[in-house]
Order: C-alpha cells, then sequence, then structure tokens
C-alpha cells in the first residue's frame, strides 16, 4: 500500500490534505479522487471543484476534476436551481 495525500481546491481556496490515506496503487487514488470530486460538486459549482493526488514525496500525480456528465433529473435540476437562487437572495440580503 501506497500514501496519497488529496487537496481541495474550491473557488480559489485550497485545503491542503496533510494526513492523507493508503491505497493499492496510482490508479486506486485517483479513482478516490474522482469520487471525492463527484461528491464535492453536488454541493456547488461543478466547474469549481477539483481535487490535487500528491504521493507520499509530496509530488503531485494527477488533478482530478469532477465528471461534467452527472446526469440529473428535471426535479433535480430545478431543486438545485430554486436552492442556487434562495442562496443569492440570502447573501444579497446579508449585505
Amino acid at each position: 500500500m501506497q500514501h496519497y495525500y488529496f487537496d481541495i481546491c474550491w473557488d480559489g481556496e485550497t485545503l491542503t490534505d496533510d494526513e492523507g490515506t493508503s491505497h493499492y496503487d496510482d490508479g486506486s487514488a485517483v479513482f478516490y479522487a474522482g469520487t471525492v470530486a463527484n461528491r464535492l460538486a453536488r454541493c456547488g459549482k461543478l466547474e469549481a471543484v477539483r481535487v490535487n493526488v500528491r504521493d507520499d514525496r509530496g509530488r503531485l500525480l494527477s488533478i482530478v476534476v469532477p465528471r461534467a456528465c452527472l446526469s440529473q433529473t428535471s426535479q433535480q435540476s430545478r431543486l438545485r436551481a430554486i436552492v442556487e437562487r434562495d442562496r443569492a437572495r440570502q447573501m444579497a440580503m446579508a449585505g
């Protein structure tokens, strides 16, 4: 097992992974990063998320972005639009 670190970049901010986790190989680590990116993308803007995969020496192995073709039902799309509209309103009211 090899140790990998997964730095999360979202909207210009970077959360550096100090602990990391072990995986069998590079492919397994990159697949895990894709899963993380896809889950984070469900909560916000798809293009604003990326996960940097580093090895135990700190060397960058891959930059992973969410899949562009996450399928959503029409109801999910409408709910997302409503939530985003309400968040924008709340931010505008907060000042």
